[in-house]
Order: C-alpha cells, then structure tokens, then sequence
C-alpha cells in the first residue's frame, strides 16, 4: 500500500501555519534585506554571530508559521538561506581545521549552526506543503515546489557535513525527516528535477543527488577521519552522487546502501548485514529503498590508489560485497556485561592508587607473555571505512543530572546487560538494549565482560532496530591498565589527575595512551603518576581516535 503525500507531512510534524504578520513586519524579500540590513549584523563577524544566528533561527521560525502566499514567503526564504549558511560558515566550518578551535565559544557556534539549519529546513518543508496544495500554475508550483523540497533536503545534508567535524551526535530525526522528504519529491517526480543553487559546486542540484551524497558521507563513517579527510570525502561524494541511484523495487541487495523510513539513521551497507536475518520488507517500496552502488563500485575497484591515505580504497572496502564479512563469523547466544565510555571503564577496572613503577615498565617494555605465546591475536587490526554508522557520541561525559535529581557515580558507570551475536577473529557482535541507542555510537569505547574477562573494544558500526541497537565491535587492546594522567597548563601547572588507559594495542606491538578529547591534544606535555614517583610523558600523534577518547603514542 502507497504512502500517500498527506500522510508523509503528517510524519514530518511540521509547526501549522498560525501567523498573521511577521514580528518583524515585513512581507516582501525586499523589505526583509533592508530590515536585515538595519540590524548591522555580520555573519563572518565573531561579535555579531550568536545575535545574528538567533534572529535567523526566529524568522525561519516565523515563515514557517506564516500564512502569507508561497510567492511571497519563498524569495524571503531564500534570502534567509544566504544570511544562514553564511552564519554556519564562519561560526562552525571555518573552525574545524584550526588546532585553537575549542572551547566554549565553538561549542555555541556549532550548537547554533546546528540548530539554525534544522529550522531552514523545517521552514522549507513547511512551504513545500502549502505549494502541494496552493492552487496557480501547475508548470510554475513544481518549479517551485522542487526547489523548496531541495532547500530542505539540501539543510539537512549540511547537518549532516557538519556534525562528524566535531564529534557531535546527529540530531534526533534528522535523518527520518531527510528520507520523508526525498519520498516526497519522488511521489511528485521531483527528486531528479534539476534546481538552481549557486552554493552547489555545479550550480545545479537535484533532491536525489542531495540525498545520495549525504547517504554516501556517512556511510562512509566520517566520524573516524580526521578533518582535512572528511572534507575530501565530502569532495569525493558530490562527484560520486550521480554515479548511484536510488531503488526501491530491487531483487538483488549486494553492492548497496539500504535505507528504511522507520529508521532514524543513515542507509545501511549491504554488506554489513548479509547474514543477519532482516525482514527486506523495511527496505522497499513503500518502506524504504536501495541505494544501487554497482556502476559507483566499479569505477573504485579501477581507480589507482590515491596518494592520501588511502581514502579511495577504505571507502571502497566498506561498501564492497567481497570485504566486512570475508572471515568466518560463529553465530551465539551469549549474555554479557558492557561499560560504555572511557569514564565507566576506568571507574570498574582501576584500583585507586597508581601502579608500580615496575608494572609500567613490563608494560611499556615488552610484550606480555601471554601475548608472545598466542597466535590468535593475528590480524585483529581493520580498517576503520570498512564500518559504516552514525555521527559519535560522548555518553561517558555527559550530565550528571537526571530527571532534576544528581546521579551517583555508580549509577552514571554502571554496567549494561547485553547479548553477543557473534564473534570473529578481530571482535563480536552484539545486540544492545534500545534505550541504549542514545550512548551506542560509532568510535565510542566499550568494555565487554564475558565470564570473568573484560575486553576493550570500540565501536565500528552500529545501526537501530525498533527492538535493539546492533553494533560490531573490534577489540582493540590485548592488555590493558588503569592509569592517571597530570596535564601540563599553558600557565605552567599541573592539572588535576584525569584517568586514562594504558594500552597494548591488539597487533601485540604498539603501546598507547587512551586519553579524553578535546582534554589533551598531540604534544601535550604531562606525568603518568606511578609510585614512587611520577613519569614525564609527550604525547605524540594519535594511533586511534573516537567519539569522545583518542590513543596516543607517547615518549
């Protein structure tokens, strides 16, 4: 059964049209960039940024509700637009790749980008509903229906951009009301219709392409690339968008993104659940779709390997039906326990006092003896592209309020049921508790018990079921100790003890410092306290970073 437009909207939760008049009292895009003009606000201009953002957030609030004309309340939108992502440029994207770039200051700036693009594209959304409906020209309401629908998909692949460059969440819904939206312009043959927008590369974009690209970004897991990376990606995808296509009656789910409306997260690739028992139900028409990567996949698989990093070839491999699921995997049912965050960890596995100084040197020194004599640590180290999943999140230092009454300590870290699903030679399988799905973020750190044995793992992909959160973990230390940390201040201090991990990596040969971000950077300078006396330490750069923790090395 079809899901009709009406109902789509209704999903959509889109504020109803309640005002007369705009608070500002304009009711023209002329009359808008004058009164805008009056208020001597600049968007690149740091002193002016919160203000100007907040008055954008309002007046895109504002038409959404009007119930002036659509010819009236789309030119007023578009000039909204400029002024928005000219504001999210210089409070947020200007500041992902500067090494000063923290802060409480960002943090608003980024918390405003984030919210200033939702309401853009409510207020699209809302304007697409009345032009559905506005009786006129029907050649001039589609040209005008698909670029709002554009707007809107366009806001939200923003969002998207903008989240993983600081390890932000992807806000609830964001990528429900993306999906509906696209479902939209497909139910009208809206989705492939070209739309002018000079803020696009090829000054012309389609809903579709919008879409894909956004799809594609995060599936790529952006959250585990540093930033020059993940603004390369994003790069890669606008050329890629138009080398895949979305369908929504296939037969065949390899080599693919699979994406269902009940699911508030990005397409899933198909490689990452072609052994898990899915009812394909969800992730066809009119429940959801694929996104057919074959002609995309094939143009990789001849591509030469690029010279940075490897980009190319990591996100091939994380799409590819021939990678993720090539080694044996042993289905269980197992019970465990979990600790979410580098918080819980620490607070369950240290003892209080820090360790011999001879503790640190075996660790530090060679490797363990169990370690020397097992040959089933081999191989344990994947790429991190070849996960797909969501933006991070930071549960481990969130509030410690709860329902307006302060959290213990133990209640904040304590351990979580679960159940394993599999396991392979590199990590498990495991099946979350839903009201887990908040915390359960791709590059979050997780300890799991089984038995009487802890094992340290991080995240590589994860994705919602209405009934349980699945996520695959790859364990990522063969050892590890509780340790405490004093940072070196720029006033020449020392700060209080922080808690870390002291880690053999699970190749057996490295050994690194898992520590808070953005608590400490590379070429931090601190002491590893240990008894009887402290050890100085530099960190250097980073082997392994995640939502809200980075592993580093260190002399």
């Amino acid at each position: 059964m079809a899901i009709t437009a009406p109902d789509l909207f209704a999903r959509l939760q889109l504020p109803p049209p309640s005002l007369d008049a705009l608070t500002c009292g304009c009711d023209s895009e002329r009359q808008l960039y004058d009164w805008l003009a009056d208020q001597y606000l600049q968007p690149y201009q740091a002193s002016d940024q919160q203000r100007l953002s907040t008055l954008l957030i309002n007046l895109a609030d504002e038409i959404a509700r009007w119930r002036g004309p659509a010819s009236q309340r789309l030119p007023m939108l578009e000039l909204v637009r400029e002024y928005a992502l000219a504001c999210v440029d210089g409070m947020a994207l200007r500041q992902a790749g500067q090494l000063n770039a923290r802060g409480p200051a960002l943090q608003a700036g980024v918390r405003s980008s984030i919210r200033l693009l939702q309401q853009l594209a409510l207020a699209y959304s809302a304007l697409a509903q009345q032009l559905r409906l506005e009786p006129g020209l029907p050649l001039l309401g589609r040209r005008r229906n698909a670029r709002a629908l554009q707007r809107a998909v366009d806001a939200y692949r923003r969002l998207i951009q903008l989240v993983p460059l600081f390890s932000v969440a992807t806000p609830r819904h964001t990528w429900r009301n993306l999906q509906l939206l696209v479902q939209l312009a497909r139910a009208q043959e809206l989705d492939t219709r070209a739309v002018r927008d000079r803020h696009h590369p090829q000054r012309r974009d389609r809903v579709a392409n919008a879409y894909i690209q956004a799809a594609l970004f995060a599936s790529a897991n952006p959250g585990q690339l540093e930033v020059a990376e993940q603004e390369r990606l994003w790069s890669l995808t606008h050329r890629w968008a138009g080398d895949a296509a979305i369908d929504d009656n296939y037969a065949d789910r390899d080599a693919g993104l699979l994406a269902s409306l009940a699911l508030d997260q990005p397409p899933i690739p198909s490689n990452r659940i072609e052994n898990c028992q899915l009812d394909l139900r969800h992730f066809t028409a009119p429940l959801g779709w694929k996104i057919d990567l074959k002609r995309l996949l094939d143009q990789l698989s001849r591509q030469p390997g690029d010279s940075e990093g490897g980009l190319v070839r990591r996100v091939y491999c994380g799409w590819a039906d021939h990678f993720g699921r090539h080694e044996r995997r042993t289905p269980t049912e197992q019970r465990c326990e979990v600790l979410v965050g580098l918080g819980a960890v620490c607070h369950h596995l240290g003892t209080g006092t820090p360790p011999e100084k001879e503790v640190l040197d075996r660790f530090c020194g060679s490797k363990s003896e169990g370690e020397a004599s097992s040959g089933t640590r081999t191989g344990l180290r994947r790429q991190a592209s070849e996960f797909g999943g969501v933006l991070p999140d930071a549960p481990s230092l969130g509030s410690r309020w709860k329902g307006g009454v302060r959290e213990s300590v133990a209640e904040r870290y304590r351990a979580v049921e679960a159940g394993v699903a599999d396991f392979s030679s590199g990590g498990m399988g495991l099946k979350l508790p839903a009201q887990l799905a908040e915390k359960v973020r791709v590059g979050e750190l997780l300890a799991v018990r089984l038995v009487d044995t802890w094992q340290l793992a991080i995240i590589r992909w994860q994705y919602t079921l209405p009934d349980c959160v699945r996520a695959g973990l790859e364990v990522l230390a063969s050892e590890t100790l509780v340790v405490q940390v004093q940072r070196h201040t720029n006033a020449g201090h020392l700060s209080a003890p922080i808690s870390g991990l002291l880690l053999r990596m699970a190749d057996g040969e490295r050994v690194a410092l898992a520590l808070p971000e953005p608590l400490f950077k590379c070429g931090d300078n601190g002491e590893l306290l240990c008894r009887p006396e402290a050890r100085s330490l530099r960190l250097g750069r980073q082997v392994e970073s995640g939502s809200s923790f980075a592993c580093f090395e260190f002399v």
